[in-house]
């Protein structure tokens, strides 16, 4: 794995909120297309050179400048592009989601040419003006109570939107019409995350009032047949604290001619609770805007972010669902973290499994039922404010990697390319750092079919995760992690210089 800092003008200088990868992206060089808000207003669209491109002239920064969008009146906190197209979704502290469209072919030609003025650095070819390579306009609107907005998630088909928002509420939206279909008010503060089933059963959202809320969708798929005021999900699942063991207390040892009386009373007056009750999440004074949850591409998995645990060692941490135990307590605890985790991003496809290294079976759930082939594998990234920790769900007992001391402020977003052989950071700092990952196994197109995932999210718990508890702590490996801590009596710096890994 390689990691590098790009050292541009991403946002004048401003914190990047969010950053996504357009998943739907052909373009005749390669590479990869993606966008990134900021906090001067704006929204950014990025192409990553490929690794042939780079090679063949080290000297081009590796990320090429396509687009500046433009309409937002306040800093822009979250970007997503459709699963299913090249539309971008875009929102922020003015409380409006942009829904953007390219404009191609002939219509370039109506489209009138723009300038923006950059720094020499931007874009690495020192024109003070340039016209940009691509051109971006809104084609929708959506405006509710115009409250800031935290996060935005598409639905698989792109049709609907979920919107999480500072006003308490997440807002469903019909993306054509530019409507509110419903309104959610379950939470009582700030919602700053949502995440969307691949397979369209639920949603999910994470409030700093330390709740995990699951929705089911029960309305019609065809936006037409929805008709005002018709609910189109319905509360499934909440979850503030869940219940673990307590430790036995040691008895004295009693002395041989206590009588059975004596004894007796003893038992009544030693027994103490089993178990007790354990906060899942963060309060509010969490330092953060986001808590961002994350979904595997197979709908399988619900990774969430600000997990909190009673531990010495480790106080924050990642938990994780399965499909068939949302209404149970979460299955996994990827633990370790040295600072809250704010955002969690799973790959957009799976992997081969590896032979001979590690047993899908024996790491985080087994293949589906009716799945010949055999196991496939699949990697989460889980962004704490200071470091990314990765996991492969064929190893179980620790994380694979570690990537940390990359920026001098805290991390807000992750996003995956679609071959998952890149992930960029976003950071608070005003730069994103570019992580290339050398896959041990190829990507497999992801067959998104509801036959291989139960369509109950409040079903029985399943037989390839057990539910009695949680799970081992999964800490991430403290010797992967980068180093670039300041030199004691600096002074002076403005951000902290990363350790150099090697050239991408």
């Amino acid at each position: 794995m390689k990691v590098k800092t790009v050292l541009i003008n991403w946002h004048d200088k401003l914190p990047i909120f969010s950053v996504d990868f357009d998943h739907n992206y052909s373009e005749s060089r390669g590479g990869w297309r993606f966008a990134t808000g900021g906090g001067d207003n704006n929204v950014r669209v990025w192409r990553l050179r490929s690794g042939s491109e780079r090679e063949a002239d080290p000297q081009q920064p590796m990320v090429e400048f396509l687009a500046s969008l433009n309409r937002h009146t306040a800093p822009v906190n979250v970007v997503r592009f459709s699963p299913c197209s090249s539309r971008l979704a875009s929102a922020g502290d003015d409380g409006v989601v942009i829904v953007w469209r390219q404009i191609l072919g002939s219509e370039e030609g109506t489209a009138q040419s723009k300038k923006v003025a950059v720094s020499g650095n931007l874009v690495g070819d020192g024109d003070d003006h340039f016209v940009e390579p691509e051109t971006w306009r809104p084609m929708a609107l959506l405006r509710g109570s115009l409250a800031d907005i935290c996060d935005l998630a598409w639905s698989p088909d792109g049709q609907f939107l979920v919107s999480a928002s500072v006003d308490n509420t997440a807002r469903i939206w019909d993306v054509a019409d530019a409507r509110c279909i419903q309104v959610l008010v379950d939470h009582s503060h700030y919602v700053q995350g949502v995440a969307w089933d691949p397979l369209g059963e639920f949603i999910a959202t994470q409030s700093s009032d330390r709740s995990l809320r699951m929705y089911k969708w029960i309305g019609p798929r065809d936006p037409r047949d929805i008709k005002p005021g018709t609910d189109v999900v319905a509360l499934a699942a909440s979850h503030h604290t869940m219940s673990v063991p307590v430790a036995e207390p040691s008895r004295p040892a009693h002395d041989s001619e206590t009588s059975d009386a004596d004894e007796s009373k003893m038992d009544i007056e030693d027994a103490a609770p089993t178990h007790r009750s354990q906060r899942l999440f963060h309060d509010d004074n969490l330092a953060s805007f986001f808590r961002r949850p994350s979904i595997s591409p197979d709908g399988r998995l619900l990774a969430t972010a600000a997990g909190v645990q009673r531990s010495r060692t480790s106080r924050n941490t990642c938990y994780v669902w399965p499909r068939d135990g949302l209404g149970g307590p979460p299955a996994l605890n990827l633990a370790g973290h040295q600072k809250p985790v704010v955002a969690t991003r799973w790959a957009p496809c799976q992997f081969e499994a590896i032979a001979g290294v590690g047993d899908t079976s024996a790491g985080w759930l087994g293949p589906p039922a009716d799945d010949a082939k055999g196991a496939t594998r699949m990697m989460l990234a889980v962004g704490s404010q200071g470091a990314v920790a990765l996991y492969d769900t064929s190893v179980a007992g620790r994380a694979v990697g570690l990537v940390g001391g990359l920026h001098y402020a805290a991390i807000t977003d992750l996003a995956w390319t679609r071959d998952g052989s890149h992930l960029v950071i976003a950071s608070l700092d005003g730069f994103a750092s570019v992580a290339s990952l050398d896959q041990p196994s190829s990507a497999l197109e992801l067959e998104k079919r509801a036959a291989e995932i139960s369509s109950d999210v409040l079903g029985s718990v399943g037989s390839s995760i057990e539910h009695s508890g949680i799970q081992p702590d999964h800490p991430p490996p403290e010797a992967l992690q980068t180093s670039a801590r300041p030199e004691p009596g600096s002074k002076g710096k403005k951000r902290l210089a990363p350790t150099f890994v090697g050239t991408l």
